[in-house]
């Protein structure tokens, strides 16, 4: 894909709107991708556009985006920012090109919004903001010209692009987002499917990444489009059925590990899961059979594929296997 439509998609919106990725969206405002992450899991400021089971910044989402940034960097309380904002979504049009006549300010104890013929209040504040929408659409195409800073050689292949996510993801610790190890694999992914767009399990370790940082609603969109390009991903499913339980709700698990053991009968993520969600609904006897068929499934593991996880879950699964046979009467 070229560096034009990477940034830059025409949607099928009446409005023509330009969708911005999330990468050009941290350069353009100095932001890290983690905080715009943090932003959009939280319901601060979201992207606006979905394409392809991909989201993406609209123009409007911009405006809001250096708005709260200047507010906050000011000194304003993250509430009063966030009043502020639903206001001025309410009230900014609905299309991309009456924004370049609008300015964006805040005057004493109020945040103004002025087009050609009017202006209005759109919230309360005690800053001075001055925001000119026409120079923000300069701003925004001035960054989407710079040159991209490159990981490994621009010309590797989707595969490798893939492998090399995977080694920065082996590097990442696990629960910082804000670790470069963790931002070159997620740009990684992205530029495998960047190249492939059926890359299914460059969309299924993309979703793992993104559900180990909290954006269950990102992991859920790469696990569906990892089964759009390949049904037969059986991590993918296996990992939206543990999303499922994840969010409370035991029913799905049960039918998606469900699902995965008549594909793949000797599944341990599938029995382990399965075990955990009839647990949840009082399925106490289903429960202890799927436990008994994770443990003999570890057990006849050589040791070296016995990882620390897989052990400590054998354990934890032991001790509930001997906790029900107690309470059920069997042994």
């Amino acid at each position: 894909m070229s560096e034009t439509t990477e940034t830059t998609i025409a949607t099928s919106d009446p409005s023509g709107q330009s969708a911005y990725a999330v990468r050009d969206v941290s350069r353009l405002f100095e932001l890290p991708e983690s905080r715009l992450r943090y932003w959009a899991q939280t319901g601060f400021i979201s992207p606006s556009i979905r394409v392809r089971g991909r989201t993406f910044y609209s123009f409007r989402d911009l405006i809001a985006i250096k708005v709260a940034r200047e507010l906050l960097g000011a000194g304003m309380p993250l509430q009063r920012v966030r009043r502020s904002l639903d206001s001025l979504r309410v009230k900014l049009p609905e299309v991309d090109q009456p924004l370049a006549r609008l300015r964006v300010r805040c005057e004493h104890e109020r945040v103004v919004v002025e087009d050609q013929t009017h202006s209005f209040e759109a919230a309360t504040g005690q800053v001075l903001l001055d925001l000119n929408v026409q120079t923000l659409h300069q701003e925004v195409a001035q960054v989407l010209a710079m040159p991209r800073p490159q990981g490994p050689a621009p010309d590797r292949s989707a595969y490798e692009w893939f492998l090399y996510a995977c080694e920065r993801e082996a590097a990442w610790s696990g629960d910082d987002p804000d670790d470069p190890a963790f931002t070159e694999a997620r740009e990684a992914y992205d530029r495998a499917l960047d190249l492939d767009p059926e890359f299914a399990a460059a969309y299924t370790n993309l979703g793992a990444l993104l559900a180990a940082v909290g954006d269950l609603d990102g992991a859920r969109d790469h696990f569906d489009q990892a089964l759009r390009c390949d049904p037969g991903q059986h991590e993918a499913q296996a990992n939206l059925a543990a999303l499922a339980l994840r969010t409370g709700d035991p029913e799905t698990a049960i039918a998606g590990y469900r699902q995965l053991l008549r594909a793949v009968p000797d599944s341990l993520e599938a029995h382990y899961g399965l075990a955990r969600a009839l647990l949840a609904v009082g399925g106490k006897g289903q429960a202890l059979a799927h436990l008994e068929r994770f443990i003999a499934g570890v057990d006849g593991l050589a040791a070296a594929q016995q990882a620390g996880s897989l052990r400590e879950r054998r354990q934890h699964a032991t001790r509930v296997v001997a906790a029900l046979r107690r309470e059920l009467g069997s042994g």
